[in-house]
Order: structure tokens, then sequence, then C-alpha cells
């Protein structure tokens, strides 16, 4: 059963939206992805599905982007009120509760994906509001007829929901191949991240550790409020190397000529505990070690599978002897292999594909 789709989410750079979009309309539906292009940046074209801008410019921080959400709430609500659609497949709580509203009116099936739980992302706020917006969240997911986790360790934070079907589905990246092949990069470890350079990032202290170490070099990608520091450090430093802003196809291939990838979360944020990091699946793909600190729900499966070395996070000397031991070929090769075994049997988009497509099939145009 083919369906007419909108697809919504309030921010542009984000490869998992794309990808949603991308494996719906591939297999037949009508998809429209409505976005707020916070930044003004979105260059998405792509034929085989409609994108729709909303090109309100609002900053990185988190707290200027919370002053403009009643007005994007406001657009949410006329769009969906002029357009008509068989599913509403919601992301996080920025883009639900005025999908809520519309379903009593237009009696649309609503899809909701969680890929941050807001009440425990939100830690500056006193905690009275934290459970407010906690169950602002819970009480609109029992108005949707599909909820979707990113990681099973998720469902803790939704858990006293009224859910009525619940589906994994991993934000792991869709099958990949390089263009160019490994670069020889006089024998040093190439260390790669790509992402939002934020300060929970923990950034300074991979950055600390191959400052004492010759034989790494670490690239950096992405946008964010810590970009001056890892500009300067870029221009002070040798061994490292900002490339600034780069597409998801560069990324994964900047990710196939690296050594090592790494993802750290501050666990002081209550969210970052149950981090399920798109970088992790990245590395799975691409056949590479990953290092991630272990507060982090996605440290259980770096062990469980063994493809990468896990840390305390803002250890410098634990980082450091990871990137010591990684600078083995064998141990890397070994890593990688046991990753992109994972990737295959458990984690690929395939398998996900297959997830999500069920659910669509499931239900019923009326």
């Amino acid at each position: 059963m083919h369906m007419k789709v909108i697809l919504i989410r309030s921010r542009s750079i984000d490869s998992a939206v794309f990808k949603l979009a991308e494996t719906l309309s591939k297999n037949g539906h009508s998809v429209t992805l409505l976005v707020w292009d916070r930044q003004n940046n979105l260059k998405e074209e792509n034929k085989k599905y409609n994108v729709h801008k909303f090109s309100l410019k609002a900053s990185y921080d988190k707290w200027t982007a919370l002053f403009y959400l009643p007005i994007w709430w406001i657009y949410e609500f006329y769009f969906l009120l002029t357009h008509n659609a068989d599913v509403v497949h919601t992301c996080d709580l920025d883009t639900l509760w005025p999908a809520v509203i519309v379903k009593f009116i237009k009696k649309f099936k609503l899809f909701y994906i969680i890929y941050d739980f807001y009440a425990d992302n939100l830690t500056k706020l006193p905690e009275f509001l934290r459970k407010t917006i906690a169950f602002l969240e819970k009480g609109g997911i029992k108005f949707s007829d599909t909820l979707f986790l990113v990681d099973e360790s998720r469902y803790e934070q939704v858990k006293g929901a009224k859910i009525k079907k619940l589906v994994y589905i991993y934000n792991s990246p869709q099958e990949y191949f390089p263009i160019k092949k490994k670069a020889n990069l006089n024998c040093e470890l190439v260390i790669f991240y790509a992402g939002l350079l934020d300060k929970s990032r923990g950034l300074k202290y991979i950055i600390a550790a191959v400052k004492e170490l010759k034989f790494t070099k670490l690239i950096i990608a992405g946008n964010g409020n810590y970009k001056n520091v890892i500009e300067k450090e870029s221009t002070s430093n040798q061994n490292i190397n900002y490339l600034g802003w780069l597409n998801h196809d560069d990324v994964l291939e900047m990710s196939f000529q690296a050594d090592v990838l790494f993802a750290f979360y501050d666990p002081a944020i209550p969210n970052n505990k149950y981090a399920s990091p798109n970088k992790l699946f990245e590395s799975m793909m691409c056949g590479k070690p990953i290092i991630i600190n272990s507060e982090t729900s996605a440290s259980k499966i770096v062990q469980n599978t063994g493809c990468g070395i896990t840390v305390n996070y803002g250890d410098t000397e634990s980082i450091k002897n990871a990137l010591i031991k990684l600078q083995n070929p064998d141990v890397r090769e070994k890593l990688g292999k046991n990753g992109r075994k994972a990737y295959e049997t458990k984690y690929s988009w395939k398998i996900m594909e297959k997830r999500l497509i069920k659910i669509y099939g499931s239900y019923e145009v009326t």
C-alpha cells in the first residue's frame, strides 16, 4: 500500500531524516520532507521526494533556537492543515504536538521517532521544568500510531508512556562504497571526526592526546559553537586539520580514508547516557575501529561486538593508550572486521529498511 507521507524535522543538516525520506520514496511512497532550515544551508536536491523549507534563521545554540520554536510550531500547524497526508512522521518533541493537534482534524496516521529525548537534554533547566517536558513528550506518544526508537536502551526514557506499537530502527548508514583508495599518509595514524562541534563532544581531550603523540593526525569536520577553538588548534598544530562542513557522502569517504573514528559524549548530560551515535554504525560499515566513552549505551555495543575501544570520558591518558594500541595495523584490522560483521548481521540499513517498510505496509489508507 503506497502512501502520501509528510516527514518533519526541525533541522536541515541531518542524514538520518534524508535516509528515511529516500527509503520511503524508493519503496513507492510519495514523500514530502518539511524541515526548519535554521542556518539556511540546506542544499539537498533530490528528485525522489519533495523538500519544503521553513527558512527562519536561528543559531546553533539550542537556547536561542527555543525562542523561535513557537513560530516554527505555527508554521508546521498551518502546513499540515493545508497539505494532505496518509501518514505524518515526526522527529523529536519539537515537531510532535502540532501534528498531534492536526491529527484530530485530518485523521492521518501519526508516526513518531525519538532521536533525542528533550527532558534529558536540557540540563540547565530546573528539574520541575524538565519533568514537565518529559510529561509532554510521553503524553504526545500515546497519540502516535507507532513509536520508533533508535536503541533498546532508550525505552527507559519513555517508560510509562502509553505506546500502541514500538519499533527499533538503528540510525545506521546506508551501504556506501569508497571512491578513492586508502591514501598513504606517511604511516600516520589518521583519526577522523565529523559532526557537531560542541564542548560536550569531548574534542579537547582527543586534541590533548594527539598533541603528545607525533604518529597521529587528527582530522575534524563539522560546525558548531566550538568551531573557533578547533580552527585555532588546527592553525597552531601540524597534526590537527580542520576541514569545515562536509556533506554526508564526503564524511563517509573520509571515514574510509581514516584509520580510527571516535565519538565522545559528556555524561553530565543525562541524554548522553543513551547516545547511540550514527558514528558507531558508520565505523562498523566502513570496517574501522572506534574509540567511545564507556558512560554511553553505545559502549555496550562496542564491547559486545569487539569493534573498538572504550575509555572514560575526559581521560586523556586512556585515549593516548588506546591510540598507541591502535597504531598496530593488526589490531585495527581485527576490530574493523568485528564491526563489519556486526553491521552486516544486525545493524545494516538494509535490515532497518525492511523493518520500516513492514510497519508502513501494516496500515491501511482510510
